[in-house]
């Protein structure tokens, strides 16, 4: 045999070895491709069948949580409306006509007088409380309350000082100090 012989017997032979190799290894891609494809299959039924059974669940909590963003905004609404309503009782005694707000305010002095030697306190934007109407005041009570030049951040009222003690009769001390009293009667009558 010729070194030519030889050389085309060990190329046919090479060739049919991989022609072998090529065959075998298509049929394993092949059958790997085929496993593949059946566990794709496998696992997108098996979320089909997941996300049907559980697709009701889904939208139920989403309602739920739907539901709950409303009642919060609802609720806001609400809170929101009660303060209104509040912030317009003080600005409603803060806007009472210069007799029945001097006759409150007289009221509210008879109960918070302990001493009767007092320094009244009233807020920057007081209208009404002034020297003459305290000194009239003082002078049908027997007292002698003194107006502080002191000017306090309150809407409306007065603060009566007696040493370190303070009594506050602020339109917001007392609209907060009754409001958990008459709230719901407020929600009730508002919603």
């Amino acid at each position: 045999m010729s070194l030519a012989d030889i050389k085309a017997k060990i190329n046919a032979e090479a060739q049919a070895q991989v022609k072998t190799i090529d065959t075998e290894n298509d049929a394993k891609v092949s059958a790997a491709a085929k496993r593949a494809d059946a566990e794709v299959k496998a696992v997108q039924e098996s979320y089909r069948e997941r996300f049907a059974k559980e697709e009701p669940e889904i939208v139920r909590r989403r309602e739920i949580v739907a539901n709950l963003d409303a009642d919060k905004v609802d609720l806001g609404v609400k809170q929101r409306l009660i303060g209104e309503a509040f912030e317009s009782a003080s600005r409603l005694l803060s806007e009472m006509p210069r007799d029945k707000y001097l006759s409150f305010v007289g009221n509210l002095m008879k109960k918070a007088v302990v001493t009767g030697n007092e320094v009244l306190l009233v807020g920057k934007n007081e209208r009404h409380i002034d020297g003459a109407w305290l000194g009239e005041y003082n002078e049908s009570h027997k007292t002698s309350i003194a107006l502080s030049a002191d000017r306090l951040p309150i809407s409306g009222g007065f603060v009566l000082r007696n040493g370190k003690i303070d009594i506050n009769c602020s339109w917001d001390m007392l609209i907060g100090d009754i409001r958990p009293d008459i709230e719901s009667e407020v929600i009730k009558r508002l919603f």
